[in-house]
C-alpha cells in the first residue's frame, strides 16, 4: 500500500516536472555549457532521436542543459533520411543558442547513432550517452564524473544488470539477469544499459566498435550488447555510479510503443544477438 502510494506521488511529481521543463523551454535563454574551465579532455554528451520523439526529446535536453556540472558539448545526432518531410521543430532548434549542437548524418545507424558518430569524431574525449525520452537528474553528469575521477579507465553507468552464465560458453537468459546491487568494485559482469546514462573514457572500447558492417550484422537492434562486447574485448571493466541500480523516469509511456527494448525482450532478440556477438568474439571467459 505504501509502495503504491509512493509510486503515485512520484508519478505526479514527474508530470509536474515535465510541465515545468516545457515552460523552461519556452522562456529560458541562459547558455548551459562549460565556460569556466579549460579541460584537458572535453566532456561531450551525445544522443540521437527521430521525428516520433521530437515532442519528448526537448524535455530530455532541458534536463541535460540544467546539469550542476556543465558539459563542454551536447550533440544531437539526426538521420537525414528520417527527417524527410519532418522539419526540426523550433522548440529544438532554439536550444542551439543555449549550447546544443545538431548534426545530421547520412547513414542511419538507428540507436547506434548516439555513440558511433561522436566516437569517430571525438575519439580522445570523455563521451557520455543518454537516451531521448528520459527525465534525468540534475546531478547525472556530476556523479558520473566523480566516479570517473576515481576509476579513470573504466566505463561508468547508472543502470546495470549483473550478467551470469549457465555453462562455460552459455550465458543465462537476458531477462534472468538481476539488477546490480551492492557491487562496490569494477567488474566485467556488469552489463550497462544506455537509458541510465553511460560515461566512456577515451580508449575504453576496442577499435572494432566502429565496424559498422559487423554490428549491423551481429547486433542490429542491440547497441548496448555491442558496446558491452567491445568493452570486454578491450579488457575494460564497468563501475555502477551507486551500489544500487538507478532507474530514471520515462517522460511519456507512449514514446515507448516502438522502443527497441520491447522488441528485443518480447521476442528474445537480446539473447539471440548476445549469443552471436559472444560466439563471434569468444567473450565468455570474461563472465564469471
Amino acid at each position: 500500500m505504501i509502495k503504491k502510494l509512493s509510486y503515485k506521488i512520484q508519478g505526479v511529481l514527474d508530470r509536474i516536472n515535465v510541465i515545468y521543463l516545457r515552460l523552461v523551454n519556452i522562456f529560458a535563454n541562459k547558455y548551459a555549457l562549460n565556460v569556466e574551465q579549460v579541460r584537458e579532455k572535453k566532456i561531450i554528451i551525445s544522443l540521437t532521436t527521430y521525428p516520433k520523439r521530437f515532442d519528448v526529446v526537448h524535455i530530455t535536453l532541458e534536463t541535460i542543459l540544467r546539469q550542476t556540472f556543465k558539459p563542454d558539448m551536447i550533440i544531437l545526432y539526426l538521420s537525414k533520411d528520417e527527417l524527410r518531410g519532418y522539419p526540426i521543430p523550433d522548440y529544438i532548434l532554439k536550444l542551439k543558442k543555449r549550447g546544443l549542437t545538431i548534426k545530421l548524418v547520412d547513414k542511419n545507424l538507428k540507436s547506434y547513432n548516439k555513440l558511433i558518430y561522436v566516437l569517430e569524431e571525438y575519439p580522445n574525449e570523455i563521451l557520455i550517452t543518454v537516451d531521448d525520452d528520459i527525465l534525468y537528474s540534475r546531478y547525472l553528469l556530476e556523479k558520473l564524473y566523480e566516479q570517473h575521477i576515481q576509476y579513470p579507465k573504466e566505463i561508468i553507468a547508472y543502470r546495470c544488470s549483473l550478467m551470469s552464465k549457465e555453462f562455460e560458453k552459455k550465458l543465462s537468459p537476458y531477462l534472468s539477469w538481476k539488477n546490480a546491487k551492492n557491487i562496490k568494485k569494477p567488474s566485467y559482469n556488469l552489463f550497462f544499459t544506455g537509458v541510465g546514462g553511460v560515461l566512456y573514457p577515451p580508449n575504453s572500447l576496442h577499435k572494432e566498435v566502429l565496424n559498422k558492417s559487423k554490428f549491423l550484422k551481429l547486433a542490429p537492434l542491440a547497441d548496448d550488447v555491442w558496446f558491452k562486447a567491445m568493452s570486454l574485448k578491450n579488457n575494460t571493466k564497468v563501475v555502477q555510479v551507486f551500489e544500487d541500480f538507478i532507474e530514471f523516469p520515462i517522460i511519456n509511456e507512449k514514446s515507448q510503443q516502438n522502443a527497441l527494448w520491447k522488441i528485443n525482450n518480447g521476442l528474445n532478440k537480446n539473447d539471440e544477438q548476445i549469443k552471436k556477438v559472444f560466439d563471434y568474439y569468444n567473450l565468455y571467459k570474461y563472465i564469471s
